[in-house]
Order: structure tokens, then sequence, then C-alpha cells
């Protein structure tokens, strides 16, 4: 696509990080996006974001559109883990450590393992945790790729703050809440993180196997 059209430099940077692309409706599909930029690709039904990297792959509908567009159909939207649902007992192992923590906050990263080829629970450096804060480092070793960022909110309930808002303008993950530790029944908040834009996603379980345990 020509982007002659486009006058000032800067337009044209930000549409080579960042572009907007047709779905063919005739010819060849698109090709998968690079790994960490993000790209919109406009459908029959509307505006997608599509993202990916060695473990996560995204397409959802951003905005839809209220006519049919003249372009070809968007399939199989949604959030997929490239290497499979994760074990449960990680997500048990997270509620427990949660819990454990009281009254402090608790903190920590769902990584693949690519020299084990395994998911696992990553424990990062902890900077500061109480009752009403928990700031830690997100950097992990280079063989971890960051699956999930998670932390809790001790027995409050499971929100995303504005320092949840501001620390999560970069990089591409589930996160993940966990509120109402105290309780037999915590609570939980998930959204996709695409480089600074928040997608709605499915609860945390969802991406979790053999689900089983009550989380609302």
């Amino acid at each position: 696509m020509t982007i002659d059209y486009l006058t000032d430099f800067r337009d044209k940077v930000v549409f080579g990080e960042t572009p907007i692309l047709m779905q063919p409706r005739f010819g060849t599909p698109l090709a998968a996006p690079d790994d960490v930029k993000h790209r919109f690709v406009c459908g029959e039904d509307g505006l997608y974001i599509e993202a990916q990297n060695a473990v996560i792959a995204v397409r959802v509908c951003v905005a839809r559109s209220s006519v049919r567009l003249p372009y070809g159909k968007i399939e199989h939207s949604g959030i997929h883990l490239k290497n499979g649902l994760i074990p449960y007992w990680i997500l048990n192992e997270t509620l427990k450590k949660a819990g454990e923590a009281l009254p402090d906050e608790w903190a920590g990263i769902v990584v693949w393992n690519g020299l084990a080829q395994q998911y696992e629970l990553y424990s990062p450096t902890i900077l500061l945790s109480n009752p009403a804060r928990v700031s830690y480092s997100s950097s992990v070793p280079d063989h971890l790729i960051p699956v999930m960022d998670l932390h809790s909110h001790g027995a409050a309930p499971a929100f995303f703050s504005v320092t949840d808002n501001e620390s999560d303008l970069a990089g591409f993950y589930v996160a993940g809440v966990i509120g109402d530790c105290a309780s037999g029944h915590p609570s939980v908040m998930t959204r996709m993180v695409v480089n600074g834009h928040f997608l709605h996603c499915p609860d945390l379980s969802m991406f979790f196997a053999d689900s089983g345990r009550d989380v609302k």
C-alpha cells in the first residue's frame, strides 16, 4: 500500500510502526504480524488488532463496523497460547502464595521456559510489599518469556489501579489481579496487554488446563 499521501515523515513513521492493513477478500491471506509489534487489520465486520510473540498470538476486534465493509472475513479471533494451556497447579500455587503473603500484596510472573520447554511460576525481585502496594522488577532471565504478569491486592477486591495502568504501558502479556485473598473465593480481574493497549480477555482460569477452582 502506498503511503505517498502522507506528507509529514512523522505520519510515515507511525504508519510504519503500527500499520493498518486490509484483510484480502479474494487473494492470499495476510502473513502473521512481526514479533513484538502490533498492527491493525480491517475486515468485513470492523477493525482488529493483531500481535504475536513466541508464546502468545492475539487477534481481537476493537471496533465493530455498523456497515458491511468490502474486505475479507477475519477468522479465528481471540487470545491463543501457542504452547497450550498452562498447568492448573500453577494457578493453585499462585492463589496459595497470594494468600500466604497476607496482609501484604504479592507478585509473580508465569513464564515459558525455552530451555526446559515448560511453563513455570517465576518469583520476581520484590522492591516493596505492604498491604496497599507491591512493587517488583518485571525483568526475567533471557531463556524465560513472560506469559502472565500477576499480583494480588491482599484482602481488597481485584481491580486495575492507576498504578497498574501505568506499569502496563509497555509489554505483551496477560495481566491479572487477584483480590479477596483472605476469603475462600478470591476474585480476579484479567486483561491482555498489547504495547499499552488493554484488551478484554476471558477469566484468568480459562488459560489453565483442568480448571476447577472457584474464582470469580
